[in-house]
């Protein structure tokens, strides 16, 4: 029974993290949250690990969105560092 239940749990993760990977959303969340980094700490700073994908909120699914919403993050957590 535990066999079962990890395994399910690995496949799980996984598909979770293969979604991710390439959703246009998260990508952006990724790129922006490198950017808001850079803007606080320096054009040449380096980008720390950015935090998982959140979920979209409602009607927003677009790199656009997830960059905005990755930006301000990254500005936040560069000036509470």
């Amino acid at each position: 029974m535990k066999k079962i239940i990890l395994i399910i749990a690995v496949v799980m993760l996984w598909s979770f993290t293969t979604l991710n990977t390439n959703d246009p959303y998260c990508m952006g969340w990724e790129k922006g949250y490198c950017e808001g980094w850079k803007y606080i700490e320096g054009e040449f700073s380096v980008c720390p690990v950015a935090p998982v994908c959140p979920v979209p909120r409602v009607d927003q699914y677009k790199f656009k969105d997830g960059y905005n919403r990755g930006f301000l993050k990254g500005v936040r957590h560069a000036k509470n560092q």
